[in-house]
């Protein structure tokens, strides 16, 4: 009888220990709560002609979203990864987050990525998908499967670059991505952000595009032929006017509000090599600004005068809007 007794008192105090364990699980930070991305808002995006028209484009399917999410996993200052997800519909953005943390959330956006980056089997792998700038850090192409993908390992290393693999490519390589692409990229982040139930928070994405566009004058077959070199978008020689016509471009690297590019002009005169000329001119080009470059060529004055013709393009932004739903679950490994 007195064993009977030492075994129940066991029993009782490990059913009390449990319990004690369960109640504890709902503070701990396995808590989950499932955050929604909204993206909302109509945004322009043109090429400006003319001097500049400007056209109003909603949202489209052919968009391509790519998004890092980063955690502060111990309360210190160091950021590390938490998922990553590429998308082409909005409304599948949707991601679990654990409590009690914050995140960072980095966001960017190919307007029509559809049709103008690559999408196929690069780098050797056996499934199509898209590359530079949205590859991961462990493969040459990403799936596009509208859903987060948990985990430290793997995250887009391409966010913040203007180069990428373009749909006229038809074998990319890690080194021959198009630097200063001609595309509509788009780029935002939020830091800091602490999920509660039905709380929000707004990542606000702008477009960091320029413009440039190139009219040179004087230049004569009878004097000679210009070679006009100038970033990664202009390598030309002329032996007439030219007018490069209005193009745009994404900065090397993101966000930033401009960047200096240094044009090279090189003449080579019918006269001879005493008669030929090399001159370098440096320009900013800004964020949203379409920077045409007039330029007149005078070889018996031994160079070239040129002026700058800056036109606004229209500021285009988007308001990301992220909203939890109250959701609360307890069993959540990232890493998984």
């Amino acid at each position: 009888m007195r064993n009977l007794i030492k075994l129940l008192s066991l029993f009782a105090i490990i059913l009390l220990g449990v319990n004690c364990q369960k109640s504890d699980v709902g503070k701990d930070d396995g808590e989950k709560i499932t955050v929604s991305l909204n993206l909302d808002g109509d945004y322009n995006v043109t090429v400006d002609q003319d001097p500049i028209t400007k056209a109003l484009t909603k949202a489209s399917s052919n968009d391509i979203y790519a998004i890092n999410v980063l955690w502060n996993q111990d309360g210190g200052s160091d950021y590390t990864y938490y998922a990553y997800g590429l998308f082409d519909n909005v409304q599948d953005m949707t991601i679990t987050l654990l409590a009690h943390h914050k995140y960072r959330f980095i966001v960017s956006m190919v307007k029509n990525g559809k049709n103008t980056l690559f999408y196929g089997q690069a780098f050797n792998n056996t499934f199509s998908g898209f590359c530079y700038p949205f590859q991961t850090n462990s493969s040459g192409s990403t799936l596009l499967n509208n859903k987060f993908i948990l985990g430290s390992g793997n995250y887009f290393s391409g966010l913040t670059s203007g180069s990428a693999h373009l749909s006229s490519e038809t074998s990319p390589s890690a080194s021959n991505a198009t630097p200063n692409a001609s595309l509509n990229r788009y780029y935002g982040s939020v830091y800091n952000y602490e999920p509660v139930p039905n709380g929000t928070v707004d990542i606000y994405l702008k477009r960091y595009i320029f413009g440039v566009n190139f009219i040179i004058t004087g230049v004569t077959g009878a004097e000679g032929s210009l070679n006009v070199k100038c970033g990664n978008w202009l390598d030309k020689t002329i032996s007439s006017d030219f007018v490069l016509g209005e193009e745009i471009h994404t900065f090397s690297t993101l966000p930033v509000e401009s960047q200096n590019f240094t044009t090279t002009l090189t003449f080579t005169s019918n006269r001879g090599k005493p008669w030929n000329l090399t001159q370098t001119i440096n320009i900013t080009l800004k964020r949203n600004v379409m920077t045409t470059v007039n330029l007149t060529f005078k070889p018996d004055l031994s160079g070239a005068r040129f002026g700058l013709v800056e036109e606004e393009l229209d500021d285009n932004d988007i308001d990301l809007g992220i909203n939890t739903d109250g959701y609360i679950d307890i069993d959540i490994n990232p890493n998984n």
